[in-house]
């Protein structure tokens, strides 16, 4: 049983029910056992991406499956969820982006896989909900702690919590 942490994340049509509808289908498409979902965060479009505000969460729980596993999961669930990978390359909004960014503390790094996700600590909108459902998270790459990595953030993208 191995502890995975997820993004999730839209800026398409109705994004919190996007997000919501995501993590469910994650949940159920992972057999994901103790699942608790962040609250929602709106952030401003990050790295080139073109669109309106992004809602963005962070899920954990834990699941019988191996890494790659999880990857072609998560991608099946965004595409049955709108998602063209293909068709909307790397700048375009989303629907829904699911992103694996920890399996178990393990740091890997292949073409298609790396954990935990490379990018993840410079990204608030992703670090400040990981702090809610992984208090007791560390870096696999850095060895720092979740406090840590908010503490040494540069750059801001998160506009506020998502009213419930």
């Amino acid at each position: 049983m191995a502890r995975i942490l997820l993004a999730l994340g839209s800026n398409l049509g109705d994004a919190e029910r996007h997000v919501r509808d995501g993590w469910r289908a994650a949940v159920g498409a992972l057999a994901l056992r103790k699942p608790i979902l962040s609250q929602l965060f709106y952030s401003d479009p990050a790295e080139g991406v073109r669109g309106g505000r992004f809602v963005n969460a962070v899920g954990v729980g834990e699941t019988d499956l191996q890494p790659h596993a999880v990857l072609t999961v998560l991608l099946a669930v965004e595409r049955s969820l709108g998602r063209d990978r293909l068709r909307e390359g790397q700048d375009r909004a989303r629907a829904l982006d699911l992103d694996l960014l920890d399996w178990q503390g393990v740091r890997l790094d292949e073409a298609d896989l790396q954990l935990p996700h490379p990018r993840m600590a410079q990204r608030d909108f992703v670090l400040l909900p990981l702090a809610e459902v992984a208090p007791d998270f560390v870096d696999a790459r850095s060895g720092q702690t979740i406090d840590a990595l908010v503490a040494g953030l540069t750059r801001r993208w998160t506009i506020a919590p998502c009213a419930l």
